[in-house]
């Protein structure tokens, strides 16, 4: 792992998670576009670890041990049925959570998701447009 990637979304996302009660305090956040503030890297009852996706397998999994996988749902490079595999495939046991701009229909995104990966735990944040479009 490099220094801690951050976004604008990936931030927005993380305050959606902690706003709506959610238990998980061990976070895999992969792939933000861009520097994380210091304040979210650690301390608190947050624990979070950035990766990028390539570094994902079942070692780097099993050392992390997260609570909940949060990513964008698209970038460049991977989707998040990508992820989804690769989170399934590393018997991964946890919560997958997409993070997107508004789009259309999520819930056929989410539909095809939960078809094909039945047992992982998933669903969309769906954060709000603002001026930084980076993921």
């Amino acid at each position: 792992m490099s220094r801690p990637p951050k976004s604008t979304q990936a931030l927005r996302a993380l305050l959606i998670h902690r706003h709506k009660g959610a238990d998980s305090r061990n976070l895999l956040l992969v792939d933000p576009a861009q520097d994380l503030p210091a304040a979210l890297t650690g301390g608190g009852d947050l624990s979070l670890t950035v990766t990028r996706f390539e570094a994902l397998n079942r070692s780097f999994l099993a050392q992390a041990a997260p609570e909940l996988v949060l990513s964008p749902l698209f970038t460049e490079r991977f989707d998040i049925l990508d992820l989804a595999r690769v989170l399934v495939d590393a018997k991964y046991c946890g919560a997958l959570r997409a993070f997107s701009t508004p789009l259309p229909n999520f819930g056929a995104i989410r539909k095809e998701v939960r078809s094909e990966f039945p047992r992982l735990d998933f669903d969309i944040l769906e954060i709000p447009c603002g001026s930084d479009r980076a993921n």
